[in-house]
């Protein structure tokens, strides 16, 4: 038997012919002794070159590498839907203002002369007559200036004066009692004219006696001829003095 195996024999208290046994106690402690020995006695071994006794180092076990548990992937939370916020309302573009000229900018005559522009352009607005015989007296003068009779020789209130003395207000009147109706001429219509002055003083297209118009056109006509005026009239002239009316 080799020296090693004696030895080990020896401290397991193992003979070669194994033909008895101790005590369990006395048996661990050769054990643990048995064990002490068996390593110094590898140590020496080894140092000396001994095939007997193996000093392969246990393998070292690496831990296993544990894999993750595989579940269901986590999922993004839900892009959450921004309020609906209404269009705001188009701006309102309003117009730019006209540009105001300036005062200074006007030339000092157009300033001037536009009261003077604005009255011109206004049409005068004629009063409504009163009656029919401003109507008519009105009427007559406007034919009277066509014809190149100036404004101011024609009185309306004198005009109005004689007819209503004279015929008042009748274009039909016809004087028969007077020296003329004697003579064979009569005194006819508003402004009692006999029919010598009468067609006289007439215009064209105005030649009825008893028309209205036509008895004041020729009448005034001759009262311009004769006085100036209408308002020369002796009558008319007297009553302004505060006198009477007297027939012209």
């Amino acid at each position: 038997m080799p020296f090693g195996g004696r030895l080990r024999a020896s401290f397991l208290g193992e003979p070669s012919d194994r033909a008895h046994r101790v005590a369990p106690k006395v048996r661990s402690l050769q054990v643990g002794a048995a064990v002490a020995a068996f390593g110094v006695l590898g140590v020496f071994s080894a140092a000396a070159g001994g095939d007997d006794v193996s000093t392969e180092s246990a393998p070292v076990h690496q831990a296993a590498e544990v894999a993750p548990i595989a579940g269901p992937a986590p999922q993004a939370p839900a892009p959450v839907a921004a309020p609906k916020v209404a269009p705001a309302p188009a701006p309102v573009v309003q117009p730019a203002p006209a540009a105001q000229p300036k005062a200074e900018e006007a030339p000092e005559a157009a300033l001037e002369s536009a009261p003077e522009a604005a009255a011109e352009a206004t049409p005068v607005k004629e009063s409504k007559p009163k009656d029919q015989v401003e109507a008519w007296i009105k009427e007559a003068a406007k034919e009277l200036e066509k014809n190149g009779v100036s404004r101011d020789q024609i009185d309306e209130d004198a005009i109005r004066t004689i007819i209503m003395k004279e015929s008042n207000g009748n274009p039909k009147a016809k004087n028969n009692w007077d020296s003329n109706a004697s003579a064979g001429t009569p005194s006819i219509g508003l402004m009692q004219t006999i029919e010598p002055t009468f067609k006289s003083f007439a215009l064209p297209g105005h030649q009825d006696i008893y028309n209205p118009v036509d008895n004041i056109i020729a009448a005034t006509r001759y009262a311009i001829d004769r006085y100036g005026s209408v308002s020369d009239v002796p009558g008319v002239s007297g009553m302004r003095s505060g006198g009477s009316y007297q027939g012209y």
